[in-house]
């Protein structure tokens, strides 16, 4: 019987080449990022194989009837989400929805700071996770706050960037509030009939 492994970095090389043949990850630096960051590190439980899966979302809690609670995006989303956002050297970002903490590593690398960067989840769970694998790659000092990230928050505001990993139905005034002037916001606007993870 022969077998052969793949290396996490071979995986995450033909991931970043597949998300770059659909159109996403157009900027270099977001290419750079997706590159250099060890996603299986935020998934553990998940194969390599699904970790480095560019269409498929992770999911990392349910809710009791088994829905998706949380999850980490597509890997393609993330790279089309970026790629919007625009990160530069500097800026101060908020994320809603700290999911696996890996967007918050790949915010800290693109921002250039690691301290400029603040996630934020209602899960105590989840955030407890996600800063542990913040740490656990070299990025402690992300704030990861445990609230309602649909009041933001205000505390390190305002912010140059925002980006909501959650399907929220409405942009909600707190975030309008706390953003910087010439900022940007992304988020993934949700509809009654289909779930973002």
């Amino acid at each position: 019987m022969h077998t052969t492994t793949t290396s996490p970095e071979a995986l995450r090389a033909a991931m970043v080449e597949r998300i770059r043949k659909a159109g996403h990850a157009r900027r270099s630096e977001v290419e750079r990022v997706l590159l250099d960051t060890p996603r299986h590190e935020f998934v553990p439980d998940a194969d390599l194989a699904v970790a480095y899966d560019p269409w498929q979302a992770v999911v990392t809690h349910r809710f009791d009837d088994g829905r998706s609670l949380s999850c980490a995006s597509a890997p393609w989303l993330v790279a089309a989400m970026l790629d919007q956002l625009d990160v530069q050297p500097g800026n101060r970002i908020l994320e809603i929805g700290a999911g696996t903490g890996y967007n918050a590593c790949l915010l800290a690398q693109l921002t250039g700071r690691a301290d400029l960067v603040t996630t934020i989840d209602i899960d105590p769970d989840v955030t407890a996770k996600a800063s542990g694998a913040l740490a656990a790659t070299g990025y402690g000092d992300v704030h990861v706050i445990t609230g309602d990230g649909g009041l933001g928050y205000p505390d390190h505001a305002p912010y140059d960037r925002m980006i909501a990993t959650v399907s929220p139905w409405d942009i909600p005034a707190s975030w309008w509030q706390q953003l910087a002037p010439g900022a940007r916001l992304v988020a993934p606007l949700r509809f009654p009939v289909k779930s973002a993870c």
